[in-house]
């Protein structure tokens, strides 16, 4: 047992503690464990003191360090949670100002140099001072609702952020929103492109001096904040920038918002010091050692962003905070200081015109990785961690929205309240709406134990201050506007942060929301409770434009007139949404297609994510049903491709839609296989993409409902959708249903492979109105082929056009295809561009198109590898197939015999071949004359590709021949980059005086000169002369040529020159 008096100093203890709020006690904790850290003493357990309350916790410091040393201890924690009135209380008490004999230990000694500090005590060195200042200020953080009590250490919170190197391209940054699948966050962590916080302001392979400023974009709620706030505590830590900073300082753009005065550099660095006096000499001396964190700049007011100079150029002046700041930012003052600026997008032009080749990075969020250690560290308990990461991955709609830190938080904040509840939510938020409702009802239902207020707090009110603050894009009220909107004395910290900044030597309070994202939620609220003109004005300023201001709002507004919603504002506050609004945003949808026609792609993802907010079929059918056409382009994310298939499930009265998918590469072709050439920070497509990376069932799920309950559709195309193979057996699910109309389908890059082949041909058997598919971009390999030819064949198909652009196909892939020719009298159309098929695959495809029952019409075969060995295989071909009329053969090592053998087929009578491709076939002047042979004897022909040959002058003589022949019938001809010089006009004048049926040529990139293209407008002026088309792009003609070409057009306004 305790002797009496400690039994006395307990019961003191105890109650000094009694005194903190819960909030407070949890703090108290927290910094005691940081305490002793600090003093070198042995923790207490921090299981031991978590549920430990008052009195328990005033046992445990007895106990473990001793009754004074408890006390001093207990003092300093006070201090340092800022509870002045128990620290100037406790330092009145007998035990502290009394030290029995032997009693002053090591940490006596230094709680008392804390407690008091002689004139005589020697300074801290300025950088250790610093860095323990920031350590203090920065290593606690109070989760954003505040009625948890929630407060914890920073580091234990934090999850590391995925940041990738970007281009600063305002409206690329804006468009491109950040992908949300498991399956590419993971592949983007690994992309060359990203980087960390560690090299931020290190050189690298673009640039090899390090920047001076580097520029944090995300979205709201990325977590731009919080990185910067873990980017000072790692500094005070050591554990970043190590060497390379002596000093960070950190900015918030919020509280320089309300700072109208004029200051100096050394007063904006005063405001961050811990002391009235810091040693500006020493950081002002070193400026190259200084890093200033500018937290936040899409927030600062529009004086900020429209100031204007004389800029500051010593660091004494005073200039306003918008001057001083604008100084900075544009290296002005102090060229030599560091900036590392955070900011939302939507501000990145306005700092773009400030910068000097920024490094520009943005926050991409959280990977599935990433997501499940937020996960773990948000809950302390393992086993309910686990249960509730298994959960979010059931549910795919919820975890992919989960990319977005302030989301994670939102979505583990209502978790671990139903957990805490007794059991895990069971049917889950499907919209951004619903979680943040779920959120808002948790907070009006707090748990047992939570202290009551004093005042209930005036929801009404709340929303109307939201709105207030969104109409005039302000994010920090005073008391007067709480005041203004019925809240004064109620409690708002559940939904309010509380400021506190510095007004001369006076102290401010000033509230936000604790997120913008919650602003415009209540914003919302608003509109609905309201309605008629409020909501007009949201409308009206939205504009389906995802860059308006009221965006966010926007969708929230809708959101919250989904039936469920309406049901919790109803129960819960009292508040009935008039069914008016729905009509009236019905009206607004319907009058944008009035004025935009009937096809839908402007605003068209904007309008779609809308829609999914509000979770009504009817309406979604009666909003769309003006739409005959709807085109969505850049889907990046996984969520964005749900919120389409939801929408279009509904689509009664579309006809074409078209849904593309973000690029996968920079390059169509170069995309299909992951040959590791692609340019940094791209995504490949591989031939063994997991099904991992994969969209949703629930997608393609959609998709084919829609092909099945839409009689209207007939054209659908999904480029750049990562189906996989599951995605599209559920989606010929729909395509084999009776009542599937479609016609067309574009599958183009969707990772189709494998049994989805069985499934597209079991599809093409069912589907007797399907009649073009396009499966470009898919990695197929002969038994994918085999599978997806067996319906190709079957005489139920009655496919017509089927294009297989660079699918990876092999040369026996071409006996499939032949076997497909010799039984399918539909198909007319094959385009098997971009694949290795070589002489010897040729040679299969040319016993099929050779087959009586073959009735193809256009081949393409661009760039396939062939030789000139192909051309006699096509020239045999030729003579006997009699319905091909197109035949592209571009970027083919056909050489000049190849062509001449080819050319004995096309001289044949029975070729009826219309239109022939060889650009870019490493053609000289002798395959002219074989083709000049040919426009003599065939009739036929009424397109000629030449371009990128190098066919020279004498080639263009050569061919002129046939071109000058009565027999020839040519109307278009392409002589791009064919070396031709101001002599081959003489032959071209002459070409155009005698041929009567050419209409369109085609000369870009070739020295004319001045000379021949004034030779060639004599001929052109000519009324005999029947060109409607002339090009001359790429060529050096002088102002007076220009002037003839246009006294040309203005004479014949129907002929098209281009120069």
């Amino acid at each position: 047992m305790l002797p009496s008096t400690a039994k006395d100093s307990l019961c003191l203890l105890s109650t000094y503690l009694e005194e903190l709020e819960a909030m407070e006690l949890k703090k108290f904790k927290i910094y005691l464990g940081t305490a002793q850290e600090e003093l070198g003493q042995d923790k207490i357990p921090w299981g031991r003191m978590e549920k430990a309350g008052p009195l328990e916790m005033a046992q445990l410091l007895v106990t473990h360090l001793g009754t004074r040393d408890a006390w001093l201890l207990a003092l300093r924690t006070f201090d340092r949670i800022h509870r002045k009135d128990l620290w100037e209380k406790g330092q009145r008490e007998e035990l502290v100002r009394v030290t029995p004999p032997g009693a002053q230990n090591s940490l006596g000694r230094q709680s008392t140099c804390l407690l008091e500090v002689s004139p005589s005590t020697p300074r801290k060195d300025p950088q250790k001072l610093y860095r323990d200042y920031v350590r203090r200020r920065f290593q606690l953080m109070e989760d954003r609702n505040a009625r948890l009590g929630e407060c914890v250490n920073l580091s234990h919170r934090y999850t590391r952020l995925l940041l990738v190197k970007e281009h600063s391209n305002p409206t690329w940054a804006q468009q491109k929103l950040l992908d949300m699948g498991r399956g590419h966050a993971r592949s983007m962590g690994h992309q060359p492109s990203s980087i960390q916080m560690e090299t931020l302001f290190e050189p690298d392979e673009e640039r090899p001096e390090p920047p001076r400023t580097v520029v944090l974009q995300g979205a709201a709620g990325m977590g731009k904040s919080m990185l910067a706030h873990k980017a000072m505590l790692d500094w005070a830590n050591g554990k970043l920038f190590h060497g390379k900073f002596h000093y960070v300082f950190y900015i918030s753009c919020r509280e320089l918002n309300r700072s109208h005065v004029q200051c100096s550099v050394q007063d904006l660095i005063a405001s961050c010091w811990p002391e009235p006096s810091m040693p500006l000499q020493e950081l002002i001396r070193a400026p190259e050692h200084l890093l200033l964190i500018i937290d936040g700049f899409d927030e600062l007011q529009p004086s900020f962003h429209e100031a204007q100079g004389p800029w500051c150029i010593c660091w004494e002046d005073r200039p306003s905070t918008e001057l001083l700041l604008g100084s900075l930012i544009r290296k002005k003052l102090l060229p030599e200081l560091s900036l590392l600026i955070t900011t939302r997008p939507c501000a990145l032009e306005k700092l773009h015109r400030c910068l000097e080749h920024p490094r520009h990075v943005q926050i991409l969020g959280f990977s599935e990785a990433e997501k499940k250690e937020y996960c773990y560290q948000y809950f302390h308990n393992a086993e309910q961690a686990h249960q509730v990461f298994s959960f979010l991955r059931d549910n795919e709609l919820l975890f992919t929205m989960c990319f977005v830190p302030m989301v994670s938080w939102v979505v583990c904040t209502c978790l671990k309240q139903q957990l805490e509840g007794g059991g895990l939510l069971r049917q889950t938020s499907r919209t951004t709406t619903a979680v943040y409702m779920f959120y808002l009802l948790s907070l009006m239902h707090p748990k047992p134990g939570t202290p009551t207020f004093k005042a209930p707090l005036n929801h009404k009110g709340l929303v109307s201050l939201a709105a207030d603050g969104v109409w005039n894009q302000k994010i920090l009220f005073e008391e007067r506007d709480l005041q203004k909107h019925g809240l004064d004395g109620c409690d708002v910290s559940a939904f309010l942060n509380i400021n506190i900044f510095q007004k001369d030597i006076n102290c401010e309070k000033f509230y936000s929301f604790i997120h913008l994202s919650f602003q415009e939620f209540f914003a919302a609220m608003y509109c609905v409770l309201h309605g008629g003109e409020t909501v007009r004005r949201v409308l009206a300023e939205y504009g389906l434009s995802e860059r308006s201001f009221v965006a966010l709002t926007a969708r929230f507004l809708f959101g919250l007139l989904d039936e469920d919603m309406s049901r919790y504002l109803e129960k819960n506050l009292g508040w009935k949404i008039s069914p008016h609004i729905k009509a009236e945003l019905l009206a607004w949808i319907h009058s944008k297609a009035h004025s935009e026609g009937s096809t839908l792609q402007h605003g068209s993802l904007e309008l779609f994510s809308c829609l999914y907010e509000i979770q009504d079929e009817e309406f979604i059918q009666e909003a769309l049903s003006p739409f005959q056409a709807i085109v969505v382009s850049n889907i990046a994310t996984k969520m964005e491709h749900m919120i389409c298939s939801f929408c279009v499930r509904h689509c009664r009265n579309v006809m074409v839609l078209h849904l593309y998918g973000s690029a996968y590469s920079e390059g169509e072709g170069e995309g299909d296989r992951d040959n590791g050439t692609g340019p940094p920070g791209t995504r490949t497509l591989s031939r063994d993409s997991p099904e991992r990376s994969a969209l949703p069932d629930a997608y393609c799920e959609h998709l084919a409902a829609a092909v099945c309950t839409n009689p209207n559709l007939i054209e659908l195309a999904l480029d750049r959708n990562a189906l996989g193979s599951r995605g599209v057996g559920r989606l010929c699910q729909g395509l084999r249903h009776p009542s599937c109309k479609l016609q067309n389908l574009r599958l183009k890059r969707c990772q189709v492979s494998g049994s989805a082949c069985q499934d597209l041909a079991m599809a093409l058997i069912a589907n007797r109105n399907l009649i073009r598919m396009d499966l470009s971009g898919n990695a197929f390999g002969l038994p994918d082929v085999a599978l997806l030819c067996e319906g190709l064949r079957h005489p139920r198909c009655q496919l017509q056009m089927i294009q297989l652009r660079r699918c990876g196909l092999e040369p026996g892939a071409c006996g499939e295809l032949a076997s497909v020719l010799s039984a399918n009298a539909h198909l007319e159309e094959l385009d098997l561009t971009g694949n290795a098929l070589e002489d010897r695959g040729l040679r299969l495809l040319c016993e099929g198109l050779r087959h009586p029952v073959c009735r193809l019409r256009t081949l393409w075969l661009k760039i396939c590898h062939l030789g000139p060995a192909s051309c006699e295989d096509l020239a045999s071909t030729l003579r006997v197939n009699q319905s091909l009329t197109e035949l592209d053969l571009g970027l083919n090592d056909l050489g000049d015999p190849g062509v001449l053998l080819l050319c004995e087929g096309l001289s044949h009578p029975e070729c009826k071949l219309q239109s022939l491709r060889l650009g870019i076939c490493r053609l000289g002047s002798a395959a002219c004359e074989g083709l000049a042979r040919v426009l003599q004897v065939h009739p036929c022909i009424r397109d000629l590709d030449l371009s990128f040959n190098d066919l020279g002058d004498k080639g263009l003589w050569l061919l002129g021949e046939g071109l000058r022949h009565p027999t020839c019938r040519l109307q278009k001809l392409w002589l791009d980059s064919c070396g031709l010089t101001a002599k081959a006009c003489e032959d071209l004048s002459s070409i155009l005086g005698t041929n009567q049926s050419l209409t369109e040529l085609y000369l870009t990139n070739n020295a004319l000169e001045d000379a021949g293209v004034r030779l060639l407008c004599r001929r052109l002026r000519h009324p005999g002369c029947k060109l409607r088309v002339l090009w001359l792009f790429g060529m050096a003609l002088s102002k007076m040529t220009h002037r003839r070409l246009a006294a040309l057009r203005a004479a014949k306004p129907y002929l098209d020159i281009g120069c």
